[in-house]
């Protein structure tokens, strides 16, 4: 008998489809992490997946399938019933937004589940008002917000603050920050196997001529490579980057490689138009409009010497593209900025180019921030902006590519170093068993909070408590109905289909029609409780049961005849 994976995962189409949503980030972490977490089940494990329609468990379906360990099984379903998610023990989200997700244990206790996220992006409005609810949300100590960086964790904790000042002002009172959520630091992770050159060539050397070959790229040519999204106002302004290799490139011979998905014409045209400024500067694109393929970044990854990510935006917290430079073997230049630190030894995997730029400044925000928060500046002139205002130090990245430049010695020793840096402590076999500590240790205190006597169900603002004002008669219990066959039909017309769906499924609702009709058929009258064991055999929900007696009574199918 399969036992259940600690944690089931909510996947809908946009936290890992990067076929028919644009390529960013987030998607493709999703999509590393849940094969990830798949590759590491164990025999008897089955990993519950829930997913947004068919056609997710379909995609995902081919996705893990190639990768389930034998004697581990998967489970993907539509079903968010909390029932199913106190059988898993955890649900766990591709994002931060934990305080939305915790509506689900409304109604029962909150030891019946955990809930966990994961940080991306954190700039954006939705997910800072997110952070700032996680103070009033019904969140326990069972409960985490994974941060992917010590940046992350640093973004989360001043949000928690500022939102602890907030409400210390608003009450007149000493407010202490909750012990729930957790803010663990577990990273992104990277499978290092598809980068690595073993069984294709016989060294790296020969693998980089080969990809050289494949490129039209010079053998003697020093290649300094860029992977991501190509975009000066929403990933990383290239114009440190081309500077410096316009003022290195005396002989002719130094490459840089872009390799990425450029989202519009007119980021393009500017990109290229910035080019045009540094007459020394040879830049090769894969991709661009049309993003580069997996294959073209395995190439070029493969084809280059260096790997420079001159990052300056508030939107990178991590840098998986930072993994695929380790896995490669590849030295990494990187500003020091956000996520990137955690991820390089600065000095021994590659060099962290310092930066600078007025955030630090100033506590209060500012007109520009004022107009972003209240929707009057749009969100990527807002990015750009402070990108803008971002500075690298020029000379240090000088300095920083000159040195790899000159000795490649010290190129594939750093390189060396990054991918032995990777496999210890970003490869899925680390991260994923980190994971499963975090959620085992979530479920452990579950246990004891049970064992003392359980928690408490959390006052909820529902529907049914705040507007039941509006209603004239309150519910009568002993009330007899009876069934005019006649109105049958209306059940079936498409203006109330579209709301019926919701409650039951079309083959339940057949199946009531047929009831119905028999039931009518002898004339029979039906007592409330009669319909409500009828409906939760049809697996309507206890708290939906009243609402589809109420629709019936609505449509004239069912009569009340005394109470």
């Amino acid at each position: 008998m399969s036992r259940a994976y600690p944690a089931a995962l909510l996947l809908p189409s946009d936290a890992f489809d990067t076929s028919s949503h644009q390529v960013m980030g987030r998607r493709v972490a999703g999509r590393a992490f849940a094969r990830g977490i798949t590759t590491s089940l164990q025999p008897g494990e089955e990993l519950s997946i829930v997913v947004g329609s068919r056609e997710d468990a379909a995609g995902l379906q081919t996705l893990l399938q190639p990768v389930l360990p034998q004697g581990s099984g998967l489970k993907l379903s539509k079903n968010l019933n909390p029932e199913r998610l106190g059988e898993a023990g955890c649900l766990h989200l591709p994002d931060p937004g934990l305080a939305r997700w915790s509506r689900l244990r409304a109604g029962v206790p909150s030891h019946h589940f955990s809930i966990t996220g994961v940080t991306h992006t954190l700039c954006s409005n939705a997910v800072l008002e997110g952070l700032e609810q996680l103070l009033q949300a019904p969140l326990e100590p069972w409960d985490a917000l994974v941060c992917t960086s010590r940046a992350a964790h640093g973004v989360v904790n001043q949000v928690l603050e500022c939102q602890r000042e907030v409400l210390e002002r608003r009450l007149n009172t000493r407010f202490v920050l909750p012990k729930g959520p957790q803010l663990p630091i577990i990273p992104l992770a990277l499978d290092p196997e598809p980068f690595d050159w073993r069984g294709q060539c016989n060294s790296r050397s020969e693998q980089r001529l080969q990809a050289r070959q494949m490129l039209g790229i010079a053998t003697d040519a020093v290649v300094i490579l860029y992977v991501g999204r190509l975009s000066f106002h929403s990933k990383a302004h290239p114009i440190s980057l081309y500077r410096t290799i316009n003022e290195l490139n005396q002989d002719d011979k130094l490459i840089l490689l872009e390799c990425g998905h450029i989202f519009n014409d007119a980021i393009e045209a500017a990109l290229d138009d910035l080019a045009k400024h540094f007459s020394n500067l040879n830049i090769k694109r894969l991709g661009g409009r049309e993003p580069a393929s997996e294959e073209q970044k395995k190439l070029a990854l493969a084809a280059a010497d260096i790997f420079c990510s001159p990052s300056d935006n508030l939107q990178e917290t991590f840098g998986l593209s930072l993994l695929e430079a380790m896995a490669s073997q590849l030295p990494v230049v990187a500003s020091d900025w956000s996520g990137y630190r955690d991820l390089v030894e600065d000095g021994i995997t590659g060099v962290l180019v310092p930066t600078q730029c007025s955030l630090e400044n100033s506590l209060q925000q500012d007109p520009l921030e004022t107009n972003f928060k209240l929707g009057l500046l749009d969100y990527d002139s807002w990015v750009g902006i402070r990108s803008l205002s971002t500075c690298l130090d020029e000379r240090a990245l000088n300095n920083a590519l000159s040195d790899l430049i000159m000795s490649s010695e010290k190129r594939q020793s750093m390189g060396k170093e990054g991918r032995n840096r990777l496999i210890k402590s970003f490869s899925w076999p680390v991260v994923s068993q980190q994971y499963r500590e975090l959620w085992l240790g979530l479920a452990s205190m579950r246990q004891s909070v049970e064992l003392e006597g359980g928690s408490n169900i959390w006052p909820v603002t529902s529907y049914q408590r705040v507007f039941k004002g509006f209603n004239s008669q309150q519910h009568q219990d002993n009330v007899y109905y009876e069934v005019r066959s006649q109105e049958l039909p209306l059940l079936q017309l498409e203006m109330h289909q579209a709301f019926l769906k919701h409650w039951l499924s079309r083959e339940s609702l057949g199946e009531l029609l047929l009831w119905l009709q028999q039931k009518s058929n002898i004339s029979a009258l039906l007592s409330q409780e009669d319909c409500k064991q009828k409906l939760a055999i049809l697996t309507v929900g206890k708290s939906h049961q009243m609402d589809l007696i109420n629709a019936l009574i609505k449509l004239g199918i069912l009569k009340k005849i005394n109470s």
